[in-house]
């Protein structure tokens, strides 16, 4: 359970709520690559066979992905719909910063708030409706307490626009802050070449690769600079559900902070958090 922001419970794994979105991420994906039924009916027996109380929702979602884009050879399936959010959350980031944040709890509610679109909801960030839980005296005593250096996972591209607010306030208390990005296109999630694309750097140029292309980070995955962080003092920030599942199970290793959207029934009865509410989670 959450009590005031804090997790306590077990790791996320998969629900019976998860099956229609696995087959629902396939549809669309599928879609989007130029595959045919057969092709969809291949996934539909990948999360058959992947189904087991043991896997996280990300584990058979990079299953599919991948599987997918063997068949297919389209590299970037996403591309589009990037190219859509980063436009709108650009209009929308544009349109919060006529009045500059300041606080600690204004900068989380911010970032938060980037992490609202996914895979397959619409573009659409709605300020005005917005329900938000953390400790927030437990969070700013990891971010002051801790080491000068943050690292950042990020996860969509309205989720690093949203971010750079929370950045240039860890940047005044003195942080060194480092966002990472996959090293190759998956789903909607920010990639280097997206970076590129997008001139992410003129934003904010400390940009890394976690080296991966999956949903998520698996931590047997992490190497470089990457691993370094984790496994020192550093305050380390994770956006979004599927670094969550993919995280939480090592949580007990050292201090999270989450920060994320309750998107899906799953990561909310982990978190016991209201569907559609914004969290920040200390774990």
């Amino acid at each position: 359970m959450v009590i005031r922001g804090i997790l306590y419970k077990t790791p996320m794994k998969v629900r019976s709520c998860c099956y229609d979105c696995l087959r629902k991420l396939a549809e669309k994906t599928v879609s989007l690559s130029g595959g045919n039924s057969e092709l969809i009916s291949a996934c539909y027996r990948t999360i058959d066979e992947c189904w087991d109380k043991k896997n996280t929702p990300a584990f058979i979602a990079n299953k599919l992905l991948a599987s997918i884009r063997e068949v297919t050879g389209v590299y970037d399936p996403y591309a589009s719909i990037k190219s859509q959010e980063f436009v709108k959350a650009k209009k929308t980031k544009e349109l919060l910063r006529m009045k500059l944040p300041q606080s600690l709890e204004e900068v989380l509610k911010i970032s938060a708030l980037g992490n609202t679109v996914d895979f397959f909801t619409s573009i659409a960030y709605d300020a005005d409706d917005f329900m938000f839980f953390c400790n927030m005296e437990k969070v700013e005593e990891e971010i002051h307490n801790k080491g000068n250096d943050v690292l950042i996972l990020g996860d969509n591209i309205g989720d690093f626009l949203f971010d750079i607010d929370l950045i240039e306030y860890l940047h005044r208390r003195g942080k060194r802050v480092l966002y990472a990005v996959k090293e190759h296109p998956v789903q909607n999630d920010l990639s280097l070449l997206d970076v590129e694309r997008f001139a992410l750097t003129k934003y904010f140029h400390n940009i890394i690769s976690t080296g991966t292309r999956e949903v998520g980070i698996r931590k047997e995955e992490m190497k470089g600079i990457i691993k370094e962080l984790w496994e020192s003092n550093t305050i380390v920030i994770v956006k979004g559900m599927g670094n969550f599942e993919t995280l939480s199970e090592f949580s007990h290793e050292r201090r999270v902070i989450y920060i994320m959207k309750i998107k899906c029934p799953a990561v909310a009865d982990t978190l016991q958090i209201p569907l559609g509410a914004y969290n920040v989670t200390l774990s």
